[in-house]
């Protein structure tokens, strides 16, 4: 890691002081899995495609089909394992011996995740077909790592853009609507994290990108509250229309900038502590939920903290009419379970909670809206 990336070291990660907007091609549209091996030629002359069980069943005959048409050959590894930098050395070594240099990613949020650290590790390009937009991982310039037995492991953050990504609307309709759902909560935890602990930004205290990554995010919200529902009706019944093209675009393409301008730190806080503490505490019951889904519930917390009740209730009634829960208690964990001190404990930490009597009893009233 040298001058020339202008790049440092915080916390034993990689920061590189450029911004990278997220992917160097985007390309959506109703057929733009056909256009995936004019894109790889572009890229190497041999891929290797990492793929979900279920990104290879609704997506592989298409893509095989594009190679095979721009002459380009390549390799299936259809894997279901954690996103460990031991997956990604084997699967990399796999790659490297049969000839592969460019790998490409098939599948949710997780493959698109394991595509890009199989890619770092080899040191070739990736171009990503996402499959779902429970997170905007197709976009982004990082993968949430984990050890071999699942459990969190850190971030790994790349000093490349992704090299090209490519979302089919026709494979977007065959997503249930509950990977839509939890996508566009995720999505619309930004606003209220970015703005921890205040209604909103305050333009003067701020640097220009972030504030530009918080009036993104704020679009987004509106746009996603408008389209939300639409959307998860279209993808029920398999057809593709403009409220899930927009969804579609809202959650990869414009969450993934929104994180980017922040160069994917400081815009996580209340909401996705929780989760984090979810996945550490509550490991076996939280496996039943996606990702989106348990920001989605820490998020009420998040606005309370914030100071915005009357925004929580509406989000949470908005959430129900998405069909996702809603409390604590809606996913099994009443308010006298014997872990939820503990949680309690891990998320009010230090990280973004201070000490003072008034800032620990505004967390309390926060915490305490996890059950109502």
């Amino acid at each position: 890691m040298g001058m020339a990336n202008m790049a440092n070291m915080a916390n034993g990660e990689f920061v590189d002081t450029a911004y990278k907007t997220g992917a160097g091609r985007y390309l959506q549209g109703a057929t733009a899995l056909d256009q995936l091996g004019c894109e790889v030629a572009r890229l190497g002359k041999k891929a290797f495609a990492v793929a979900g069980p279920n990104g290879w069943r609704v997506a592989g005959e298409r893509a095989a089909a594009s190679l095979e048409a721009a002459g380009v050959p390549f390799c299936v590894e259809v894997c279901d394992c954690p996103v460990s930098y031991e997956a990604a050395k084997r699967l990399s070594g796999a790659a490297r011996a049969a000839g592969c240099d460019v790998v490409v990613g098939i599948g949710g949020g997780r493959v698109m995740d394991l595509a890009k650290a199989v890619a770092a590790t080899g040191g070739w390009p990736v171009a990503q077909v996402p499959t779902s937009v429970a997170t905007c991982a197709a976009f982004t310039p990082l993968s949430v790592m984990y050890h071999e037995d699942g459990s969190f492991c850190g971030t790994w953050r790349y000093e490349r853009e992704i090299d090209a990504v490519l979302v089919d609307l026709e494979i977007m309709a065959t997503q249930p609507p509950r990977l839509i759902a939890a996508g566009v909560l995720d999505a619309m935890a930004k606003v209220p994290e970015l703005a921890h602990g205040a209604q909103a930004l305050d333009e003067a205290e701020q640097d220009v990108q972030r504030w530009c990554a918080y009036q993104y995010a704020l679009v987004n919200n509106e746009q996603l509250s408008r389209y939300a529902v639409a959307a998860c009706e279209e993808a029920a019944v398999g057809k593709p229309g403009a409220a899930l093209e927009r969804v579609v675009y809202l959650n990869l393409a414009l969450t993934g900038i929104v994180s980017a301008l922040t160069r994917g730190f400081h815009q996580t806080a209340l909401a996705h502590k929780f989760y984090d503490g979810m996945r550490t505490l509550y490991a076996e019951r939280a496996a039943g939920y996606l990702h989106g889904e348990l920001v989605a519930i820490g998020l009420i917390m998040q606005l309370v903290f914030n100071g915005e009740g009357d925004e929580a209730a509406r989000i949470q009634r908005f959430m129900r009419g998405l069909g996702m829960p809603g409390t604590l208690p809606e996913i099994g964990i009443p308010r006298d379970d014997a872990g939820v001190e503990a949680l309690a404990r891990y998320i009010d930490d230090g990280e973004f909670v201070g000490p003072g009597a008034a800032e620990q009893a505004r967390f309390a009233r926060a915490f305490e809206a996890l059950f109502l």
